[in-house]
């Protein structure tokens, strides 16, 4: 029997862009690396634990921050789900197969769908699929499997041999590209079901062999989320600069309204934050960390950087006082119910927002910079599905035609309507008005990708802590010089 949970790591953030070490190295020196890396977050945390635990306590004094606790964690589904109510042995096998597949009686082979998205939208899109799938096929059926910070699970069971046999991923990251190369990852491009993804997204996906190695589902974007409501009712209209969006903020403050919700509970979710940001306000800002990782630069000094930290004091001050304490659920569902106007997230969080209050009327724009022809948008690809390179002949044929299937227009309708992001499958239609803002600026091609597409992972993450910090401290001479030495240190592991 096997337990598909069994390589859950005792701690470690929520993150969904999770690392991926290995790169080219033998397995026991990446696992070596991977253990030094995680011990050096431990420690990293524990270095902000005092500034981090003094702005709560500030929270607490001030009686802010509604609900206590709300931090329900990533929902499970699936066999996840299964395997909650089976017990720690997880779901038994009967004549099992390598890497998640399983052959059970009557000739059905039971085949994992590792999916890396915690969010409940997309989740419940993917189980709408799986379910019609699974009763199309009478001799397949797909269990899908979500686990909390499901990058590292995923990293973990792929140097131990235990890949799943469909999971998702993120093909335009570094990490993506070092399965791919140590090969990982089936090669898709032969393909027929590859033809219903959107030409420009299938693109984005392709690897330095010219291969592609995975089947684009939906794209992402960071943005601001608005109360449409709370706008009409103010006579406010979506800002298209930095002026006219600390405009607005001033109004609403006015008003006795919360400007902006931000969760800060999560460094993964601060980090998204940051990337949306960093390509808002500084046109050259992932660029430069990747130059400061090569030794080739410094982040202290940096006057986009500079800019950047300085308009994000401008943007806490407008921003719940429970910001540090407030997780991502709890930050979506107060923003849902009406307690802030506005909520810098991402698409991957649109679906879950609407479940929670179906009424509320909301949109999103792009973060503005100084001028509107200088704005852009943090973006990628965000859910794609892959196959193990590993997988048998069997489970690989059987994982074709769950890919084919959840290429036909008509089911991968079904996860936008549920997940809310803008679908890659040609045919699929998007009819939330409210998004329309950023499929302009998408469509028009002033974009940017994120961090990890350019850089390695890891640094992205111990900057997320690093900036965690700055959101208690809001020391901006400070920040820069602790980037600086945050990238040292991971660049040289």
């Amino acid at each position: 029997m096997r337990n598909w949970n069994q390589h859950l790591p005792s701690q470690g953030p929520e993150e969904n862009q999770a690392s991926f070490q290995t790169g080219f190295l033998p397995l026991d020196e990446a696992l070596e690396g991977e253990m030094r890396y995680w011990n050096r977050r431990k420690s990293m945390k524990r270095k902000l634990a005092a500034a981090l635990c003094a702005a709560m306590a500030m929270t607490a004094l001030a009686g802010c921050g509604g609900k206590s606790g709300g931090d329900t964690g990533p929902k499970t589904s699936g066999t996840d789900a299964k395997q909650q109510e089976t017990g720690a042995e997880g779901t038994k096998e009967s004549g099992g197969t390598s890497d998640g597949g399983t052959q059970a009686p009557g000739d059905v082979m039971v085949l994992e769908f590792f999916q890396q998205k915690s969010e409940e939208g997309p989740q419940k899109g993917y189980q709408a699929i799986i379910d019609k799938f699974n009763a199309e096929n009478t001799d397949i059926q797909i269990e899908m499997n979500t686990v909390p910070d499901a990058g590292t699970v995923l990293t973990s069971r792929i140097s131990s041999g235990d890949i799943p046999v469909i999971f998702s991923d993120y093909p335009t990251q570094v990490q993506f590209r070092q399965k791919v190369a140590n090969g990982y990852v089936q090669d898709l491009s032969d393909q027929e079901f590859l033809k219903n993804a959107n030409e420009a997204a299938l693109e984005m996906t392709k690897q330095e062999d010219g291969g592609y190695y995975a089947l684009p589902y939906s794209r992402n974007y960071m943005g601001v989320y608005y109360n449409q409501t709370i706008f009409e009712e103010n006579g406010l209209e979506i800002p298209a600069t930095w002026e006219e969006f600390v405009q607005v903020c001033e109004t609403l403050k006015a008003a006795g309204i919360t400007p902006m919700g931000l969760m800060g509970k999560d460094p993964g979710r601060v980090g998204h934050t940051f990337q949306c940001q960093t390509v808002a306000w500084s046109p050259n800002g992932i660029e430069n960390i990747a130059k400061a990782a090569a030794g080739e630069g410094k982040i202290e000094g940096d006057a986009e950087f500079k800019a950047v930290f300085e308009k994000m004091k401008v943007l806490l001050s407008y921003s719940n006082e429970d910001a540090l304490a407030l997780s991502d659920t709890q930050c979506w569902e107060n923003f849902a119910n009406g307690q802030y106007a506005m909520c810098i997230t991402g698409s991957y969080a649109r679906g879950t927002i609407a479940s929670l209050n179906p009424d509320a009327k909301l949109g999103v724009f792009p973060l503005p910079n100084d001028t509107a022809e200088s704005t852009r948008a943090l973006a990628g690809i965000d859910a794609a599905i892959c196959i193990s390179a590993k997988a048998s002949d069997e489970e690989k044929a059987a994982a074709y035609r769950f890919l084919d299937f959840l290429a036909q227009p008509e089911n991968a309708q079904l996860f936008c309507n549920s997940d809310g992001a803008p679908s890659c499958i040609t045919g699929v239609e998007n009819n939330d008005e409210g998004i329309a803002p950023m499929i302009a600026i998408l469509n028009d091609g002033r974009v940017h990708d994120w961090m990890a597409s350019t850089i390695n992972n890891n640094i992205a993450t111990d900057i997320y802590n690093v900036v965690q910090g700055f959101w208690a401290e809001q020391d901006v001479d400070k920040v820069l010089k602790d980037m600086d030495a945050s990238i040292a240190v991971t660049s040289a592991e």
